[in-house]
């Protein structure tokens, strides 16, 4: 008649123990025992088991397992899902059940001391974890160990984009780019729930309407590109979770509009380009009455500063007001400014400027894919980076070669290469490398570079890590398909 009881470690064995089982056999599984604690802070346990009856005597084999989940790493996760999570603890198996928010998620790996598994898509907010055991009934459960995107305490903070002046109707010189940062004002939230809201300007992220949410990128960032409805001075919001918490943090600026009989406005007037580029360049321009798109008007396109070459010189607007001629760069090495003026009289102008990035000022940011762990039967997602210069907030740079170089390799034991939130690479056995490729992509209008990620058609327990480098800074990306 097994019964068991818990001491702290500096308990001398009070009797009764401060957890223990009243009697023997106290659970519906058969010939079993059980003992169900809370433990409230870190601490060294003691475990006792005797026989009931006091006598001691034995005569009888008994086996006993400790089940508990500890901790798990990294504390964050997107709310979009998809983060690998490591739950450590004891007496683990291959059937332990993992939940939270009442979500079952499925084991990627698992051994005696810790499980892997993806996060599930969950709103912002504070979850609990509960771990089951299917052959005893017993379980635990892990209070408040995981934020998903947003915790109550962060922050948003504006990047760029604030304190803007458009023609209503046409598109803000510089996107709207917010972040959202832990309580300690540095470290970035990435996959928090940000939404844009604004009783008068229209976003790109949200297909021209004036509310939506997207999520923080990996370095967690969330733009948008704003365009006046109205004449006047337009509030523009920017909320942290609000889904999740009655008072969200937030940040607020202003899009001052105005119109005339005859406005021309510039869609992205400005660019920062990468020296040594040779692109094509799109210059865009809409010509507008009072917010109203004019069709049929003729636009003059110019070179004032710098080289290159002009796909025509002049380009009359569609339907929608909109006209476009390419800018043709060589081996960009100067600054570029061309001069958009409205036909015949040239009275209304804009001047479109490319300006030069070093290779020196160089910066790569991760935004997604960098870090994945998926079952047999599931694809990778793209290895996505972000080029930016070194100025204070950085602007996107366009036409920087982003240098991937990886590898695909084999892992012998049928576990992930790695383990998340650990500090560097948990190598169960060293992978037997099959392949390796290097490919160069440039980055686009908004310094985004990807590389899809593929098993290049090996099956198994496999495994794609490699590096991008833009100039001087590099991002590390890791992917891992786990084998039957």
């Amino acid at each position: 008649m097994p019964v068991a009881g818990l001491w702290d470690i500096a308990d001398p064995g009070i009797t009764p123990a401060p957890a223990n089982t009243p009697s023997a056999f106290n659970t519906s599984y058969f010939a079993e025992t059980r003992l169900d604690a809370q433990v409230f802070l870190t601490t060294t346990l003691r475990v006792g088991i005797a026989d009931y009856r006091g006598d001691g005597r034995p005569d009888y084999d008994y086996a006993a397992r400790v089940f508990y989940g500890d901790s798990v790493a990294p504390a964050r996760a997107s709310v979009g899902g998809g983060t690998p999570l490591t739950i450590t603890g004891l007496g683990l198996q291959s059937d332990t059940t993992v939940q939270s928010a009442g979500v079952t998620i499925p084991l990627l790996a698992s051994s005696t001391t810790r499980v892997l598994v993806n996060s599930p898509q969950l709103p912002d907010g504070v979850y609990d974890f509960l771990l089951s055991d299917t052959n005893t009934g017993g379980s635990s459960s892990m209070s408040g160990v995981l934020t998903v995107g947003a915790g109550q305490t962060d922050q948003i903070e504006i990047v760029s984009g604030a304190s803007q002046t458009a023609t209503v109707g046409g598109q803000a010189a510089f996107p709207f780019v917010v972040l959202a940062v832990a309580a300690d004002g540095v470290t970035p939230v990435a996959g928090a729930s940000a939404q844009f809201t604004s009783p008068s300007v229209g976003f790109s992220a949200c297909a021209g309407g004036t509310n939506c949410t997207i999520l923080t990128d990996a370095s967690g960032m969330a733009s948008t590109l704003m365009t006046p409805r109205s004449v006047g001075i337009g509030t523009v919001t920017a909320k942290l979770a609000p889904a999740t918490y009655p008072i969200p943090q937030q940040v607020n600026t202003t899009l001052t509009a105005a119109s005339s009989p005859l406005d021309l406005a510039l869609l992205s007037p400005s660019f920062w380009i990468a020296q040594g580029a040779t692109l094509s360049l799109p210059v865009n321009a809409r010509v507008l009455s009072n917010g109203v798109p004019v069709s049929g008007s003729t636009l003059t396109f110019r070179i004032i500063q710098g080289g290159g070459n002009l796909s025509a010189s002049s380009a009359p607007t569609d339907a929608a007001g909109n006209t476009a001629v390419i800018l043709q760069i060589n081996s960009f090495s100067a600054p570029v400014q061309v001069s958009v003026c409205v036909a015949p009289a040239n009275k209304v102008c804009q001047t479109f400027s490319a300006a030069v990035v070093p290779t020196s000022s160089l910066q790569l940011q991760p935004v997604a894919g960098t870090l994945q762990v998926v079952p047999s039967s599931q694809t990778f997602q793209p290895a996505v980076v972000r080029v930016v210069d070194s100025s204070s907030p950085p602007n996107p740079v366009l036409g920087a070669s982003v240098l991937f170089v990886s590898y695909v390799g084999r892992v012998a034991a049928n576990q992930p290469i790695f383990w998340a939130g650990e500090a560097g690479i948990s190598q169960p056995a060293a992978p037997v490398i099959l392949s390796s490729s290097k490919a160069t992509v440039a980055s686009d209008i908004n310094g985004l570079a990807s590389l899809p990620i593929s098993t290049q058609g090996y099956s198994g327990n496999i495994v794609v890590a490699g590096t991008a480098t833009a100039g001087n800074s590099s991002v590390q990306f890791e992917a891992q398909q786990l084998g039957p």
